[in-house]
């Protein structure tokens, strides 16, 4: 129940504490704190030095109508804030009133200068995880099916709750599948409020599926069931969980709300197109080549026995539009079938979020069509409140046309969804790079690959950061010193990256700006011979011939760029190395792109 201000941001000396995105940072980077700490801070921030009575944070950051210490709750919060801001002394305590900020707080004023932002729907004050359901089966070989009805019910979930309570994104919640955690420790790493964990089991043609809500402030059991349907009958069940739950939490669905929750498919669904389903989505969420071939292959099985499965149409087109980022496929050859598979998908069932989403893509990185990706990662943020790639595509189109802090603030809600999502959080760190903050970018990156420690992306980004100079630094730290890390970086994205050649690219122009040029041109007959075999992106050869210092041949591989529509080509007003081009083929290159001029 958090108080509008058309305010937002505010500066508190070298912290940054921002409404929109949820988040503090100090110099850039994020400083933990939890949700309802960070709340009263906002509330304190807002305030600006005035009393902020007991009465007054209970009601406005618990909200009225919550049991809970209110006395002891706010302790509790007031310490983990001056812990958060390093200083005790900026929260001050005043004897039978309250508490209020003793700091210089200073509005930070918003700007846009574009027309066609298209805002995101604001986020409700209490938040649900659903985790993984337990598989019964004793056969690790079935988790697919346990981890798609987890990831089908929380989408549900998330719809019929949409206004009243978030619901984390599945790539969160998944982490602690077969994890041995207590419960307040998941609920505090998530910042939720209420957890639903449950189990299914799958016996003769019928599923089981037994859940329990649970409060994640005591971590009391507040309510408990079982629900048994046939396999056709799955969607039925879902929704059956999904209001049992919230009439559990205490909220009252109106029947238009069910209604538009609930997704325009036949009341029964052919099993063996489910299971196929439910195959490729498990697949799907490892984000690989290998992978994403193999849920293509159960997703035209399915679609081989029900052409109009709109949920398999949908999740085809996602694949599509995701190959030509994370593989050497070329874009006219996925491109055009993600438009065509997700088009049809939405005449059968316009909540698809995946078809809104792969619509998204094909603006975003083929036409270029900024304000078009724009619509169509809004409506995916509707259809589905639960999906984080929404929110994250949104902020990386503000981060390639130079909105940098709308980057920034809008990845925020992404992460709100998804806070312990590596990709996720790697695009916190690629944000700050785009921005020339490359030696913010550093330490959020270290944190994702503690995470995930072989996560590609994240070593790419990070090598990228380290190899290059941070203008907004007064004293930039030496690139000679880095080279080395940056490197070993870009070496361990090229083990993890399924053949991907990015990392390649960017260690032959690190190789060779390091003075390291017999390794790079040794690096660049490995690209070739690659390139004999598999295409390799025209972008990855030219920034390659770039760093070798050969302007000539990299110009040309430009004209195959555009040609090809090389998704690469909305990073060239945030890459710093494009400019090694030349000023004038580099703008008219930007111009070309649809990118606006620096």
């Amino acid at each position: 129940m958090r108080v509008e201000n058309p305010e937002h941001r505010w500066k508190i000396g070298e912290l940054e504490l921002d409404r929109r995105s949820f988040s503090l940072r100090r110099n850039g980077v994020v400083v933990r704190l939890d949700s309802k700490p960070l709340d009263l801070l906002l509330l304190l921030a807002e305030k600006n030095g005035a009393v902020i009575s007991h009465d007054e944070a209970v009601r406005t950051v618990w909200g009225e109508g919550v049991f809970l210490n209110g006395e002891a709750a706010i302790y509790t919060a007031i310490k983990k804030i001056r812990q958060a801001l390093g200083d005790p002394t900026l929260i001050e305590t005043v004897p039978g009133k309250g508490y209020r900020i003793r700091a210089d707080v200073k509005p930070i004023a918003q700007t846009h200068a574009k027309s066609d932002l298209v805002p995101l729907p604001s986020e409700p004050e209490y938040r649900l995880a659903v985790l993984p359901l337990l598989n019964l089966s004793n056969d690790p070989e079935q988790d697919y099916f346990s981890d798609g009805l987890t990831e089908e019910l929380i989408n549900v979930v998330s719809r019929l709750l949409r206004g009243h309570m978030s619901v984390i994104a599945r790539t969160s919640v998944m982490r602690f599948r077969a994890v041995s955690k207590p419960v307040h420790e998941i609920a505090q790493e998530l910042r939720v409020d209420y957890l639903v964990e449950g189990s299914v089991r799958q016996y003769s043609n019928r599923v089981r599926i037994a859940v329990q809500l649970i409060r994640a402030a005591d971590g009391a059991s507040l309510w408990g069931n079982s629900f048994e349907r046939a396999l056709d009958d799955v969607l039925a069940l879902q929704s059956e969980i999904a209001l049992a739950t919230a009439t559990a939490i205490g909220f009252r669905i109106s029947s238009q709300t069910i209604a538009a929750a609930e997704r325009p498919n036949p009341p029964l669904i052919d099993i063996e197109v489910h299971d196929r389903f439910l195959r490729a989505r498990h697949l799907i969420s490892q984000r690989t080549r290998p992978a994403l071939q193999n849920a293509m292959r159960y997703l035209r099985e399915a679609l081989a026995i029900d052409p109009i499965f709109a949920p398999a149409l949908s999740s085809l087109a996602f694949c599509y539009a995701l190959l030509p980022m994370t593989s050497l496929l070329r874009s006219h050859d996925c491109f055009p079938s993600a438009q065509g598979l997700a088009a049809q998908a939405l005449e059968h069932d316009p909540l698809q979020s995946d078809a809104h989403v792969a619509l998204g893509l094909v603006d975003f990185w083929y036409h270029r069509h900024w304000s078009g990706a724009r619509r169509h990662f809004a409506e995916a943020a509707i259809s589905n409140p639960a999906d984080s790639a929404p929110p994250m595509f949104l902020a990386h189109i503000h981060s390639v046309l130079g909105e940098h802090e709308d980057a920034l603030s809008t990845l925020g809600a992404a992460l709100r969804l998804d806070p312990i999502s590596p990709i996720v959080r790697t695009h916190y760190g690629h944000f700050l790079y785009n921005a020339g903050r490359s030696r913010q970018a550093i330490p959020p990156l270290d944190q994702v690959l503690e995470l995930a420690p072989q996560f590609w992306v994240a070593h790419l980004i990070r090598g990228k950061a380290l190899a290059t100079a941070d203008p907004s630094l007064p004293e930039p730290y030496t690139l000679p010193e880095s080279y080395p890390r940056a490197i070993e970086s870009f070496l361990s994205s090229e083990r993890s990256g399924m053949g991907n050649t990015e990392p390649l690219a960017f260690r032959i122009h690190a190789l060779a700006a390091s003075g390291q040029t017999q390794a790079a041109r040794q690096a660049m007959e490995e690209m070739d011979q690659t390139h004999a075999k598999t295409p390799v992106p025209p972008l990855h050869r030219a920034l390659a011939r770039l760093g070798l210092g050969d302007r000539a041949t990299a110009r040309e591989l430009f004209e195959e760029a555009f040609a090809e529509r090389d998704v690469r080509l909305i990073f060239l007003s945030v890459e710093s190395r494009w400019k090694a081009l030349g000023d004038d083929f580099h703008s008219s290159a930007v111009h070309r792109v649809g990118l606006p001029k620096e």
